[in-house]
C-alpha cells in the first residue's frame, strides 16, 4: 500500500530508565514505551504502514495485542486504528477480512476516509472493481476538504485500480457513470491500457491533456511519467526458432505477437523512440552463455528463454548486467529479484487457482472434480484441491481414464454407482426386484472439470443422461476452444481478455490463428511481453495491470501471475461473465 511519506523515525522515550531490548523481530521499539502509550504508537504504526514500512507497523500491533491489557487501555481512536491495521494485514496475505472490515466504527471524517479506503481495497479482493472505485472516489472527495495531503496517495490507488481493468470494461463503466471527474480518470486509464510503450503513453497524456486541460489528473500523471525510468533501448529476444518441437511452435506465436505489437506501436510514435531488438535462436545453444552474449552485444533487456530447463539454469546462475523477462517459471523462485528478473508464463495453475478462489467465496457449493490424463489436467486438479476452501466442499475427485468409458466415469463421479449399489444391497435383503431409477448424490450442485474441448461435449452428454437436475459446470479455457454445442450454453469458464472482450488486436489474433486456437494464447502472450518490457518500471509488486492478452499481478518472487477472467457460454458464443451482484455492494461508510 502506498501513501503519503512519513519521515518519522523510531521514537525517543523520554524520562525512562534503560530497559532490556524487547524480544521481537526488531529492536527499533521499546516495549514498555509502546504499552505506556499504545494510542500514540498505533497512530505511528498507521503512518509506518502507509509509508510501506509494514513490518514495523505489524511489530507495534503485535506488541499491543499480545500483551495482557494492552488493548484494554486503548481509546476509541486507538481501537479504530488497531482494527484498521489488522484488516489491512489480513488483506496483505489474502485472508478473508470481511468481519474485520465491517467491525470498524469510524466516528470522525478522518476515520471515514480511512474506512472508505479500506472498503475499496476489500472490494478489490472479490473483483468488485466498480464498487471499489466508487468507495475510493468518496474517500478522495472527503479528503479534499478534510486532509488534502492524502490526495496523492488516493490518486495513486485510484490509478492502480483503473489500470487493472481492461479498457473495454472501462469504456462500459464510463457509459454508466455520471461523475465527470471520474470519467476523466477512466478515459486516461483506458488510454494507458492501450499504450504499448512509454513513448505511446507520453503521447496519449499530451493528446488527452489538450481535451481536458484542467482535470485534476494532469499534473499528477505528468509528474508520474516524468519520474518514470526510461524503458530499454536494445532488447534481445531468446527463442527456439529453428526447431520443430512444441517449444518452437510456441516461440513462433510469441515472436509474431511481439512483431504485431511493435508494428502497432510504430504507427503511433516516432520509431526512433522505440527500442531496437534482435532475435537469437536458442536451439543447440548454451542458454546462460547466450544471455551474456546478448548483453555483450549491447542489450540492456532480454526476453526469454522459453523452456523450463533453460529458465531453471539461468535463474540459478549469476547476476546479469540488465533486466530479464523469462517466458516460463522455474521449479523454485529462490532469491527473488523482481526489479531485474521476472517470469511471464501462461500456466494452467493460474486458471485452477482462479476457480478455487471464486468457488471458495460461494455459499453452499458442493462440487465434484473430473480430470483427464494429460499432465496439465493433473496439475490443474492438484492446484485446485490445494486452494479450494470452506465453505465450498469437494465431495469426490475422479479421473477419466478411458474416453470410451467416460459416460460410466461421469456416472460414478456424481454418485450413480453408489445409488445402484444401494439398490442391489436392498434387493438382496428383501429378496425381491425393485422398481428403481438410479439417483445422483443429492448434495452435488456443481462440476469442476479439467478437460479439453474434445471431452467437453461427451461430459455434457453424460451429465444429461445421468443428472436429475441442472448443475453448474466450471471448466478452463481449453474446454471451450473450437465449435460449441447447444449443451454448452451456461458453462462457465476461466479465460483471458482477448477471448471474451472485443478489440482490434484480439480480432487479429483470432483471424491469424483461426485454424489453431491453441496457438493464439502464445500470440497474445508475445504482445504482452512487448508491453511489459517497455513499461518495466510501471509494473509494480502486488499491483494488478491489464494487458492486451490478459490481466496480471507482479508477485514478490518476480512471477507475473496471470489473473484470468470468468466467461460464460451463451448462444454458443463466449461472453464475459459480469456478476451484477458482485459489482453492486452496500457501502457501510458512505
Amino acid at each position: 500500500m502506498c501513501a503519503a511519506s512519513c519521515s518519522e523515525t523510531a521514537p525517543e522515550v523520554k524520562q525512562q530508565p534503560p530497559v532490556e531490548p524487547p524480544q521481537t523481530s526488531s529492536d527499533a521499539f521499546n516495549v514498555n514505551a509502546i504499552l505506556s502509550d499504545p494510542d500514540l504508537y498505533l497512530e505511528r504504526a498507521l503512518k509506518h504502514y502507509r509509508s510501506d514500512r509494514i513490518d514495523t507497523a505489524r511489530e507495534i500491533v503485535n506488541i499491543v495485542t499480545d500483551s495482557s491489557g494492552g488493548s484494554a487501555r486503548l481509546s476509541p481512536s486507538g481501537l479504530f486504528r488497531l482494527g484498521l491495521l489488522r484488516a489491512h494485514f489480513a488483506l496483505d496475505i489474502g485472508r478473508d477480512a470481511n468481519d474485520l472490515v465491517i467491525a470498524l466504527n469510524p466516528v470522525s471524517r478522518m476515520q471515514r476516509i480511512d474506512a472508505l479506503e479500506l472498503w475499496s481495497r476489500f472490494l478489490q479482493h472479490t473483483d468488485r472493481y466498480e464498487a471499489s472505485i466508487t468507495s475510493l472516489m468518496a474517500a478522495k472527495e472527503l479528503a479534499a476538504d478534510v486532509d488534502p495531503s492524502r490526495q496523492s496517495s488516493l490518486n495513486l490507488q485510484l490509478w492502480e485500480l483503473l489500470i487493472g481493468m481492461p479498457y473495454q470494461r472501462l469504456t462500459e463503466m464510463q457509459y454508466r457513470n455520471d461523475n465527470p471527474n471520474l470519467n476523466g480518470w477512466i478515459e486516461i486509464a483506458a488510454s494507458f491500457n492501450n499504450s504499448l510503450s512509454l513513448s505511446s503513453w507520453r503521447n496519449a497524456i499530451a493528446e488527452w491533456a489538450q481535451t481536458r486541460p484542467h482535470h485534476e489528473s494532469i499534473p499528477w500523471l505528468e509528474n508520474q511519467i516524468r519520474l518514470a525510468p526510461e524503458g530499454p533501448k536494445q532488447v534481445a529476444i531468446l527463442l527456439p526458432q529453428s526447431g520443430s518441437d512444441a517449444y518452437a511452435q510456441a516461440a513462433r506465436g510469441i515472436r509474431d505477437g511481439w512483431m504485431l505489437a511493435y508494428m502497432v506501436d510504430k504507427r503511433q510514435v516516432d520509431p526512433a523512440s522505440l527500442p531496437n531488438f534482435k532475435f537469437y535462436d536458442t536451439v543447440g545453444k548454451d542458454r546462460e552463455q547466450l544471455v551474456f552474449e546478448a548483453f555483450e552485444d549491447g542489450a540492456d533487456h532480454i526476453v526469454g528463454p522459453l523452456s523450463k530447463d533453460a529458465v531453471n539454469s539461468i535463474q540459478a546462475g549469476r547476476t546479469f548486467p540488465g533486466s530479464i523477462l523469462m517466458l516460463n517459471t522455474p521449479n523454485s523462485f529462490g532469491n527473488s529479484r523482481p526489479d531485474t528478473v521476472r517470469y511471464l508464463a501462461w500456466t494452467i495453475e493460474d486458471e485452477a487457482l482462479k476457480m478455487a478462489q471464486t468457488l471458495s467465496r460461494l455459499e453452499r457449493t458442493r462440487c465434484v472434480v473430473i480430470y483427464g490424463n494429460e499432465p496439465w489436467m493433473i496439475r490443474a486438479r492438484a492446484e485446485f484441491e490445494l486452494n479450494v476452501a470452506a465453505p465450498t466442499r469437494v465431495l469426490s475427485v475422479n479421473r477419466i481414464s478411458e474416453f470410451e468409458q467416460l459416460t460410466d466415469d461421469v456416472g460414478a463421479t456424481i454418485g450413480i454407482e453408489e445409488s445402484e449399489k444401494r439398490r442391489t444391497e436392498i434387493e438382496s435383503i428383501v429378496q425381491f426386484p425393485l422398481e428403481f431409477q438410479p439417483r445422483m448424490n443429492q448434495e452435488i450442485n456443481s462440476i469442476v472439470a479439467f478437460i479439453d474441448s474434445s471431452q467437453l461435449e461427451a461430459v455434457l452428454e453424460s451429465l444429461r443422461f445421468h443428472a436429475d437436475r441442472p448443475l453448474d459446470i466450471y471448466v478452463t479455457d481449453s474446454a471451450v476452444r473450437g465449435k460449441l454445442t447447444e449443451l454448452a450454453n451456461g458453462v462457465q469458464f476461466t479465460t483471458d481478455t482477448w477471448r471474451i472482450f472485443k478489440s482490434d488486436l484480439a480480432n487479429t489474433v483470432n483471424e491469424y490463428f483461426d485454424s489453431n486456437p491453441n496457438m493464439a494464447s502464445f500470440y497474445a502472450m508475445g504482445i504482452d511481453a512487448y508491453r511489459f518490457s517497455n513499461l518495466w518500471s510501471e509494473v509494480k509488486v502486488s499491483k494488478t495491470m491489464a494487458g492486451h492478452g490478459s490481466r496480471y499481478r507482479l508477485e514478490s518472487t518476480g512471477n507475473i501471475r496471470r489473473l484470468p477472467y470468468w466467461g460464460v457460454v451463451r448462444n454458443q458464443t463466449l461472453t464475459p461473465l459480469i456478476d451484477v451482484n458482485q459489482q453492486q455492494s452496500s457501502n457501510p461508510y458512505l
